[in-house]
């Protein structure tokens, strides 16, 4: 059965032609739009789960109907229903169904008015009968881990690892240990030093050290002590580091204090825009 979703003096409703409930709380309810789509298109997606740790919000896809309006005595209005009304219709400023589109995966969509949208790419569409198209979507942004790449600042042929490595920093910096935060900033570092000098890393094979007295040498001091923030404390992060070394165990803030020195190479070399 179609599902339905409406909207009156503020309040949202959802269920079927044949009934209608009140949505208890505050939905969480956006406009839906895919990138590159004609214009015309009325679409909402109502939010059923989201975390902001792995950038990931599902939910389900309703399309604008002409609707207006239900039978009063088959619309709960809890916790005030309403049995006074002499016309027994109850009428909706807006109504939308169960949408007909079957969004691909890797699509791009913006949730969200054109004047203050995010943009998100569909990685699971699923449908069940005519009751729901469900969407899960994971965010394009980095949601404050990282400031946003200017992509089309990085090398072509380096691009891909470039952005590779940095979206495992952001998987990484919410939800695991510090151990694994710092190690995935030093495998980005070495990509992104290495892109942005080619000759730091002619044959591909030099780990963080040497692309710091790279950088080093070449007077770039400021961005070889970022880099070399990150190589120390990844031999910090060393499970033998204590015992060789005499040195504390990591912490939430040294891996933050990574991310950071990480963010300073970024948007030093241009790649990343200025928060």
């Amino acid at each position: 059965m179609t599902q339905y979703i409406a909207e009156a003096q503020g309040l949202w409703y959802e269920g079927t032609q044949a009934w209608l409930r009140r949505i208890q709380g505050q939905p969480i309810v956006l406009p839906f739009a895919i990138v590159g789509e004609s214009l015309g298109q009325d679409r909402l997606f109502l939010e059923d789960y989201f975390n902001s740790s792995t950038r990931i919000r599902r939910g389900r896809l309703f399309e604008r109907h002409n609707q207006n309006a239900w039978p009063a005595d088959c619309v709960s209005r809890f916790p005030n229903r309403d049995t006074s009304n002499p016309s027994n219709v109850f009428n909706v400023n807006r109504a939308y169904r169960t949408a007909s589109v079957h969004p691909k995966l890797g699509v791009e969509v913006d949730l969200g008015d054109s004047g203050s949208s995010s943009r998100w790419i569909v990685v699971l569409s699923e449908r069940i009968g005519l009751e729901g198209c469900f969407v899960t979507l994971k965010s394009k942004t980095h949601l404050g881990v990282l400031p946003e790449l200017i992509v089309s600042e990085i090398p072509a042929g380096s691009r891909h690892d470039v952005q590779a490595s940095i979206e495992a920093v952001v998987e990484t910096a919410s939800i695991q240990a510090p151990q694994a935060v710092i190690d995935a900033c030093r495998n980005a570092a070495c990509y992104i030093i290495s892109a942005k000098h080619p000759a730091s890393n002619p044959d591909g094979k030099n780990d963080l050290g040497p692309l710091v007295s790279y950088l080093g040498n070449q007077k770039m001091q400021a961005q070889a002590d970022a880099g070399n923030l990150i190589r120390q404390l990844h031999v910090r992060a060393k499970a033998n580091a204590a015992a060789s070394h005499g040195t504390r165990a990591v912490s939430r803030s040294d891996a933050e204090l990574a991310v950071s020195a990480l963010a300073f190479l970024l948007q030093d070399f241009g790649w990343a825009a200025n928060d």
